[in-house]
């Protein structure tokens, strides 16, 4: 999802207190690149220069027997409107004064309660049908692809991302390979340039 999907489907859901709450939990995973369960687990902490926001959930490492994830700091990567501008909604402080998140279901099912918020609302369907239409595929994932593709364009090195996003490098080039800059299109353009 571009950040100006993202702003449209934020704007397309109707007002109210449950729709604010789910509109929050957008926010958060989009900003934070955060996993829909990670909403659980999301915590303050004293830092060094002030508080941070953490989140403490602890995923399994596939694969390596009982070994699970290390809690980590979170960092934002604001969504920009269409100027470029970067949109601040002040989630850690909305956090650190108790806003409300959703009722996220069952633990371990965050993903299938926002997904399922999401498909009942007529926007969500217009931006699959897009995502269709492009060969991609749209989900409650789809948030976090969102800070990992856009973390890549901001040029930040891939060790940082990974430990952003909770991955070792390994794990993170894996499942986030595709959003790396690849120089191969701007090559062929110098190639085909007029001296």
């Amino acid at each position: 999802m571009s950040d100006a999907q993202i702003l449209q489907l934020l704007e397309a859901l109707p007002e109210g207190d449950s729709h604010d709450r789910w509109r929050f939990a957008i926010q958060l995973c989009a900003v934070y690149g955060l996993r829909p369960e990670e909403l659980r687990y999301l915590r303050i902490k004293d830092g060094p220069i002030g508080p941070e926001l953490w989140t403490i959930y602890r995923k399994s490492k596939g694969g390596k027997k009982g070994e699970r994830t290390d809690p980590r700091r979170l960092n934002a990567l604001l969504v920009k409107d269409s100027d470029g501008t970067p949109i601040d909604w002040n989630l850690q402080g909305h956090l650190q004064i108790g806003e409300k998140l959703p009722p996220l279901g069952q633990q371990g099912n965050t993903g299938d309660a926002l997904g399922t918020y999401l498909k009942r609302k007529a926007i969500w369907q217009q931006l699959r049908q897009d995502a269709d239409h492009t060969g991609e595929v749209l989900k409650p994932y789809t948030f976090r692809h969102r800070y990992a593709k856009a973390s890549h364009a901001a040029g930040l090195p891939i060790a940082n991302i990974a430990q952003a996003m909770g991955h070792t490098i390994e794990v993170h080039l894996s499942s986030y390979a595709r959003f790396t800059p690849d120089a191969t299109a701007d090559l062929y353009a110098q190639v085909n340039a007029v001296k």
